[in-house]
């Protein structure tokens, strides 16, 4: 009796090939229409939830393609970081990549997409925070805007946020934080009051431990870091992992 041969063992799964028919895609956005938006009501009804399928399915492809990339690089890149069938068996990461697809499918805005993404490949590893403080990062990259993002960033290190926008840091004897934000592209000439909202917001998840932006300071004291340790673990966590960091 002939036995055919067990197919050879491969150490990294290749991603899910994507829709190669127009039957499939069809199934697809019906499928997803369904869980997103329920069919009911006329045909304006059904056509919205038709077209919220379509592009739910499309983002959540792209998410999950990207994502999965960006682990094949990482596997290429440190020797012995676990392969796909080992990952899907891993509860923590199972868990991170759910947490991560739900904030993803609610947002088309890289700089949170990336977060995300971040977060994934940060979520194992010696010095990945615990299940608990992962989850809470990944909710709050889901609450905070780009905008927050860019403000902790530059609160966790001002010099290092100037220098990456190309603008010279300002000589300083003294004043608040809110003067070297207004000479950022990013934060000058918002409306009153947007910037305040974006660090009280801060200060109310425990990312930073300052008084306040307009909180008279010496020159020395406005470069050094205004971001809670708390703050600072979030940071990392959603930031490129180093193996993956492109050398300045």
């Amino acid at each position: 009796m002939t036995t055919t041969p067990p197919p050879e063992k491969n150490d990294r799964l290749a991603p899910p090939p994507d829709k190669s028919t127009g039957r499939e895609v069809v199934e697809g956005v019906v499928e997803a229409a369904a869980s997103v938006v329920p069919l009911v009501g006329g045909p304006v009804g059904v056509a919205l939830a038709m077209t919220m399928g379509w592009a739910y399915n499309k983002r959540m492809q792209a998410w999950l393609q990207d994502t999965a990339e960006a682990i094949t690089e990482l596997q290429d890149t440190i020797e012995g970081w676990p392969p796909f069938q080992d990952l899907a068996e891993d509860e923590v990461f199972v868990d991170a990549v759910v947490h991560a697809s739900r904030a993803a499918q609610a947002t088309h805005q890289d700089e949170k997409l990336n977060a995300l993404r971040n977060g994934v490949l940060n979520s194992l590893g010696p010095d990945a925070p615990d299940v608990d403080e992962q989850a809470r990062f990944f909710r709050l990259v889901d609450q905070l805007t780009p905008s927050h993002l860019r403000l902790l960033t530059f609160l966790d290190d001002p010099g290092a946020f100037f220098d990456a926008a190309g603008v010279a840091r300002p000589n300083l004897l003294m004043g608040g934080r809110s003067s070297l934000l207004s000479q950022l592209p990013d934060f000058a000439g918002r409306p009153d009051g947007w910037v305040d909202l974006l660090t009280r917001d801060l200060s109310d998840a425990a990312l930073t431990n300052m008084g306040g932006l307009n909180t008279i300071s010496t020159g020395d004291s406005l470069w050094r870091s205004a971001t809670s340790p708390l703050g600072g673990r979030f940071l990392r966590f959603i930031s490129t992992p180093e193996a993956l960091q492109t050398p300045s």
